[in-house]
């Protein structure tokens, strides 16, 4: 093959088309604000989605626990935010009306009536220990709850036994006689 014959001529020969090296003007894109500020939005919405999920978990994890005694104790300190409550079911309290579970929970001498609504275990009986989850009314005289929990593990018992003896002592009505 012949490298001289005029397919193979390069840009410098003769025959070649001239070159065209003129700067040109390119028009800005205006799509690309556009999707800077869709891409912006996105990020919002999400980084929001996620802050408000986080603070939810955070907030559900933060729910105190109190015995009868001191939450009576910090009821105006309390209000009405969220938290347990862990006492005994006083005997001959419980009233039963089918949407709403009445009764007194008791802790070393303090007394409180409680309007649970919502599952009650199939466990649960007057002189039992119970733990509540939910907030005073907003006269402060009254505990409503919507969760209730029986069982204690033994790891509770082991860390709590002042608490443990406490309730037993409280469980028994004939320590309350004189």
């Amino acid at each position: 093959m012949d490298v001289t014959t005029p397919e193979h001529d390069d840009a410098e020969s003769p025959d070649a088309a001239p070159l065209d090296l003129t700067p040109r003007e390119v028009a800005p894109r205006r799509s690309s604000s556009r999707r800077r500020w869709g891409g912006l939005i996105a990020l919002i919405v999400v980084v929001g989605g996620l802050g408000f999920v986080l603070f939810e978990g955070l907030n559900n994890a933060t729910v105190y626990f109190y015995n009868v005694d001191e939450a009576v104790a910090k009821r105006d300190e309390l209000g009405t935010s969220r938290f347990r409550i862990q006492g005994n079911v006083v005997p001959g309290t419980v009233e039963d009306s089918g949407s709403t579970m009445e009764f007194d929970l008791k802790y070393r001498d303090a007394v409180l009536h409680v309007a649970h609504r919502g599952d009650v275990p199939d466990l649960f009986k007057p002189s039992i220990p119970v733990v509540l989850e939910g907030t005073f009314a907003e006269d402060g005289r009254e505990y409503r709850s919507d969760r209730m929990l029986l069982r204690h593990d033994s790891s509770y018992d082991e860390k709590h036994q002042d608490r443990k003896r406490q309730a037993e002592q409280d469980a028994d009505p004939a320590a309350d006689t004189p």
